[in-house]
Protein backbone atom coordinates (compact mmCIF):
# COMPACT_ATOMS: atom_id res chain seq x y z
CA UNK A 1 0.00 0.00 0.00
CA UNK A 2 1.34 3.12 -1.04
CA UNK A 3 1.80 6.49 1.31
CA UNK A 4 0.72 9.92 0.88
CA UNK A 5 2.35 12.39 2.50
CA UNK A 6 0.27 15.88 3.40
CA UNK A 7 -0.01 18.23 5.24
CA UNK A 8 -3.07 20.60 6.94
CA UNK A 9 -3.64 23.75 8.63
CA UNK A 10 -5.76 24.05 11.47
CA UNK A 11 -6.25 27.73 11.05
CA UNK A 12 -8.66 29.14 14.39
CA UNK A 13 -9.35 32.19 14.83
CA UNK A 14 -10.42 33.10 18.51
CA UNK A 15 -12.29 29.97 19.46
CA UNK A 16 -12.99 28.85 15.99
CA UNK A 17 -11.38 26.83 12.99
CA UNK A 18 -12.15 26.58 9.58
CA UNK A 19 -13.62 23.99 7.74
CA UNK A 20 -14.11 23.08 4.14
CA UNK A 21 -15.88 21.17 2.51
CA UNK A 22 -15.06 18.67 -0.10
CA UNK A 23 -16.65 19.17 -3.85
CA UNK A 24 -15.35 16.65 -5.53
CA UNK A 25 -14.61 12.68 -5.54
CA UNK A 26 -15.67 10.11 -3.84
CA UNK A 27 -15.49 11.96 -0.31
CA UNK A 28 -17.54 14.94 -1.87
CA UNK A 29 -20.00 16.47 0.90
CA UNK A 30 -17.37 15.83 3.45
CA UNK A 31 -15.44 18.29 6.00
CA UNK A 32 -11.53 18.10 6.12
CA UNK A 33 -8.89 20.41 7.50
CA UNK A 34 -7.20 22.53 4.39
CA UNK A 35 -3.72 21.44 2.83
CA UNK A 36 -2.32 19.06 0.32
CA UNK A 37 0.48 16.82 -0.71
CA UNK A 38 4.08 17.61 0.34
CA UNK A 39 6.38 18.09 -2.58
CA UNK A 40 9.76 16.01 -2.03
CA UNK A 41 11.42 18.94 -2.52
CA UNK A 42 9.65 20.71 0.59
CA UNK A 43 9.46 20.59 4.09
CA UNK A 44 5.90 19.89 5.89
CA UNK A 45 5.94 23.31 7.25
CA UNK A 46 6.94 24.34 3.26
CA UNK A 47 3.90 22.50 2.45
CA UNK A 48 0.90 23.83 4.38
CA UNK A 49 2.47 27.37 4.04
CA UNK A 50 2.00 26.80 0.15
CA UNK A 51 -1.06 24.48 0.31
CA UNK A 52 -2.64 27.38 2.41
CA UNK A 53 -1.64 30.43 -0.04
CA UNK A 54 -2.58 28.06 -3.12
CA UNK A 55 -5.94 26.60 -1.90
CA UNK A 56 -7.37 29.63 -0.03
CA UNK A 57 -5.32 32.19 -0.79
CA UNK A 58 -4.31 33.17 2.52
CA UNK A 59 -0.59 33.99 4.38
CA UNK A 60 -0.83 32.48 7.71
CA UNK A 61 1.80 32.89 10.86
CA UNK A 62 2.27 31.25 14.28
CA UNK A 63 3.15 27.79 12.75
CA UNK A 64 3.38 25.24 15.18
CA UNK A 65 3.81 21.49 14.61
CA UNK A 66 0.95 19.84 16.57
CA UNK A 67 0.22 16.51 15.59
CA UNK A 68 0.94 13.63 12.87
CA UNK A 69 -2.31 11.56 11.47
CA UNK A 70 -1.82 7.98 10.29
CA UNK A 71 -4.94 6.24 8.62
CA UNK A 72 -5.45 3.59 6.39
CA UNK A 73 -8.07 4.18 3.45
CA UNK A 74 -8.73 1.10 1.13
CA UNK A 75 -6.26 2.34 -1.67
CA UNK A 76 -3.27 3.46 0.34
CA UNK A 77 -2.20 4.95 4.07
CA UNK A 78 -2.25 8.98 4.72
CA UNK A 79 0.45 9.96 6.48
CA UNK A 80 -1.06 13.59 7.77
CA UNK A 81 1.39 16.61 9.27
CA UNK A 82 -1.07 18.89 10.83
CA UNK A 83 -0.05 22.75 12.25
CA UNK A 84 -1.80 25.03 14.33
CA UNK A 85 -1.82 28.74 12.61
CA UNK A 86 -3.28 32.13 12.26
CA UNK A 87 -4.30 34.50 9.77
CA UNK A 88 -1.49 36.88 8.92
CA UNK A 89 -2.84 40.00 9.69
CA UNK A 90 -2.13 41.74 6.28
CA UNK A 91 -3.90 38.36 5.15
CA UNK A 92 -7.49 38.65 3.39
CA UNK A 93 -10.05 36.35 4.53
CA UNK A 94 -9.88 32.89 3.00
CA UNK A 95 -11.38 32.17 -0.43
CA UNK A 96 -13.02 29.57 -1.70
CA UNK A 97 -12.28 27.30 -5.06
CA UNK A 98 -13.85 25.38 -7.19
CA UNK A 99 -12.66 21.96 -5.54
CA UNK A 100 -14.68 23.24 -2.23
CA UNK A 101 -18.69 23.09 -1.65
CA UNK A 102 -18.59 25.55 1.43
CA UNK A 103 -16.09 26.83 3.89
CA UNK A 104 -16.89 28.25 7.32
CA UNK A 105 -15.20 29.04 10.59
CA UNK A 106 -16.35 26.82 13.30
CA UNK A 107 -16.36 26.65 17.14
CA UNK A 108 -14.43 24.38 18.41
CA UNK A 109 -16.85 22.63 20.38
CA UNK A 110 -19.35 22.07 17.46
CA UNK A 111 -17.03 20.19 15.04
CA UNK A 112 -17.90 17.29 15.98
CA UNK A 113 -21.53 18.11 14.48
CA UNK A 114 -20.16 18.23 10.97
CA UNK A 115 -19.60 14.66 8.97
CA UNK A 116 -15.64 14.98 8.63
CA UNK A 117 -13.65 12.61 6.10
CA UNK A 118 -12.47 9.53 8.06
CA UNK A 119 -8.96 10.38 8.31
CA UNK A 120 -10.24 13.33 10.22
CA UNK A 121 -12.44 12.51 13.10
CA UNK A 122 -9.14 11.74 15.27
CA UNK A 123 -7.94 15.28 15.36
CA UNK A 124 -11.41 16.84 15.74
CA UNK A 125 -11.93 14.95 18.87
CA UNK A 126 -8.39 16.34 20.06
CA UNK A 127 -9.36 19.60 19.31
CA UNK A 128 -12.93 19.43 21.17
CA UNK A 129 -11.32 17.56 24.02
CA UNK A 130 -8.13 20.18 24.21
CA UNK A 131 -8.00 23.58 25.81
CA UNK A 132 -5.50 25.78 24.62
CA UNK A 133 -3.11 25.26 27.26
CA UNK A 134 -3.27 21.10 26.22
CA UNK A 135 -2.54 22.06 22.62
CA UNK A 136 0.68 24.22 23.79
CA UNK A 137 1.91 21.46 26.04
CA UNK A 138 1.51 18.86 23.00
CA UNK A 139 3.46 21.38 20.54
CA UNK A 140 6.26 21.77 23.31
CA UNK A 141 6.39 17.86 23.78
CA UNK A 142 6.47 17.18 19.79
CA UNK A 143 9.07 20.10 19.51
CA UNK A 144 11.10 18.41 22.03
CA UNK A 145 10.96 14.81 20.50
CA UNK A 146 11.59 16.55 17.44
CA UNK A 147 15.17 18.25 18.90
CA UNK A 148 15.99 14.75 20.61
CA UNK A 149 15.41 12.84 17.47
CA UNK A 150 17.53 15.38 15.32
CA UNK A 151 20.42 14.26 17.89
CA UNK A 152 20.16 10.75 16.43
CA UNK A 153 21.83 9.43 13.37
CA UNK A 154 19.43 8.30 10.36
CA UNK A 155 22.44 6.66 8.61
CA UNK A 156 26.19 5.50 9.99
CA UNK A 157 25.14 3.94 13.35
CA UNK A 158 26.89 2.07 15.38
CA UNK A 159 24.88 -1.01 14.88
CA UNK A 160 24.61 -0.21 11.21
CA UNK A 161 28.41 0.02 10.69
CA UNK A 162 28.66 -3.44 12.68
CA UNK A 163 26.11 -5.43 10.32
CA UNK A 164 28.05 -3.24 7.07
CA UNK A 165 31.55 -4.47 8.61
CA UNK A 166 30.02 -8.33 8.81
CA UNK A 167 28.72 -8.26 5.23
CA UNK A 168 31.45 -7.38 3.35
CA UNK A 169 33.60 -9.54 5.51
CA UNK A 170 31.49 -12.15 4.00
CA UNK A 171 31.88 -11.12 0.34
CA UNK A 172 28.91 -9.23 0.09
CA UNK A 173 29.39 -5.55 -0.99
CA UNK A 174 27.20 -3.31 -3.80
CA UNK A 175 24.10 -2.55 -1.42
CA UNK A 176 23.12 0.71 -1.27
CA UNK A 177 22.33 2.61 2.52
CA UNK A 178 19.17 4.31 3.13
CA UNK A 179 17.58 3.45 0.02
CA UNK A 180 14.27 5.70 -0.56
CA UNK A 181 13.39 3.73 -3.88
CA UNK A 182 12.13 0.44 -1.08
CA UNK A 183 9.11 0.70 0.89
CA UNK A 184 10.28 2.01 4.29
CA UNK A 185 13.63 3.25 3.38
CA UNK A 186 15.62 0.35 4.06
CA UNK A 187 19.15 1.09 5.69
CA UNK A 188 20.79 -1.42 3.86
CA UNK A 189 19.41 -2.87 0.70
CA UNK A 190 20.64 -4.94 -2.29
CA UNK A 191 18.21 -3.98 -4.84
CA UNK A 192 19.15 -6.68 -7.23
CA UNK A 193 18.59 -9.52 -5.24
CA UNK A 194 15.25 -7.85 -3.62
CA UNK A 195 16.38 -7.46 -0.08
CA UNK A 196 16.16 -4.73 2.55
CA UNK A 197 17.34 -4.55 5.92
CA UNK A 198 16.30 -2.76 8.63
CA UNK A 199 18.55 -1.93 11.49
CA UNK A 200 16.30 -1.52 14.09
CA UNK A 201 16.84 0.41 17.86
CA UNK A 202 15.14 -1.40 20.21
CA UNK A 203 13.67 1.68 22.21
CA UNK A 204 12.30 3.90 19.11
CA UNK A 205 11.00 0.79 17.37
CA UNK A 206 9.85 -1.32 20.40
CA UNK A 207 11.94 -4.49 20.32
CA UNK A 208 9.73 -7.63 20.76
CA UNK A 209 12.88 -8.93 22.26
CA UNK A 210 14.17 -6.51 24.97
CA UNK A 211 11.04 -4.62 26.44
CA UNK A 212 12.27 -1.63 26.41
CA UNK A 213 11.19 0.73 28.99
CA UNK A 214 8.20 3.17 28.45
CA UNK A 215 8.80 6.90 30.02
CA UNK A 216 7.12 7.56 32.98
CA UNK A 217 5.63 10.90 32.14
CA UNK A 218 3.02 11.78 29.10
CA UNK A 219 2.48 8.00 28.63
CA UNK A 220 -0.60 8.89 26.73
CA UNK A 221 1.62 10.93 23.92
CA UNK A 222 5.13 8.41 23.96
CA UNK A 223 2.21 5.51 23.65
CA UNK A 224 0.70 7.16 20.85
CA UNK A 225 4.32 7.83 18.87
CA UNK A 226 5.65 4.26 19.45
CA UNK A 227 2.13 2.76 18.27
CA UNK A 228 2.75 5.15 15.28
CA UNK A 229 6.40 3.86 14.55
CA UNK A 230 5.62 0.52 15.08
CA UNK A 231 2.67 0.77 12.89
CA UNK A 232 4.70 2.17 10.02
CA UNK A 233 7.51 -0.74 10.39
CA UNK A 234 4.71 -3.26 9.84
CA UNK A 235 3.38 -1.38 6.88
CA UNK A 236 6.87 -1.25 4.97
CA UNK A 237 7.26 -4.69 5.78
CA UNK A 238 3.91 -5.54 4.00
CA UNK A 239 5.04 -3.50 1.21
CA UNK A 240 7.56 -4.90 0.10
CA UNK A 241 6.30 -8.31 0.73
CA UNK A 242 4.04 -7.44 -2.38
CA UNK A 243 6.89 -5.88 -4.27
CA UNK A 244 8.30 -9.85 -3.94
CA UNK A 245 10.94 -8.53 -1.53
CA UNK A 246 12.91 -10.10 1.56
CA UNK A 247 12.60 -7.63 4.52
CA UNK A 248 14.95 -8.66 7.04
CA UNK A 249 14.79 -6.82 10.67
CA UNK A 250 18.01 -7.07 12.68
CA UNK A 251 17.21 -5.69 16.22
CA UNK A 252 20.24 -3.64 18.22
CA UNK A 253 20.22 -5.84 21.28
CA UNK A 254 20.51 -8.67 18.70
CA UNK A 255 24.18 -6.78 17.95
CA UNK A 256 25.45 -7.45 21.51
CA UNK A 257 28.72 -8.79 21.79
CA UNK A 258 27.15 -12.26 22.58
CA UNK A 259 24.72 -12.47 19.83
CA UNK A 260 25.86 -10.55 16.88
CA UNK A 261 27.86 -13.87 15.51
CA UNK A 262 24.29 -15.71 15.76
CA UNK A 263 22.82 -12.77 14.22
CA UNK A 264 24.95 -12.11 11.48
CA UNK A 265 25.02 -15.81 10.36
CA UNK A 266 21.82 -16.16 9.77
CA UNK A 267 21.14 -12.66 7.91
CA UNK A 268 24.61 -13.48 5.65
CA UNK A 269 22.55 -17.07 5.12
CA UNK A 270 19.24 -15.22 3.83
CA UNK A 271 21.38 -12.41 1.63
CA UNK A 272 23.00 -15.41 0.05
CA UNK A 273 20.09 -17.81 -0.68
CA UNK A 274 18.56 -17.76 -4.30
CA UNK A 275 15.80 -15.79 -4.82
CA UNK A 276 12.90 -17.77 -6.27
Amino acid sequence: MKTVRVAAGIIQRDNEVLAVQRGYGKMDGLWEFPGGKIDASETPEEACRRELREELDVRITSLQDFYTLEYDYPDFHLSMNCFLCHLDEESGEPARNDRQRDMRWVHKSSLATLEWMPADIELVNMLVRMGEEEEQALVKRRAAVRKSMQGNKRRDTKPELLVRQRLRAAGLTGYRLDWAKAPGRPDIAFPGRKIAIFVNGCYWHRCPHCDPSMPSKNVEFWEAKFRRNVERDARALAELEELGWCAITIWECELKRDRIDETMERVIATVRKPSN
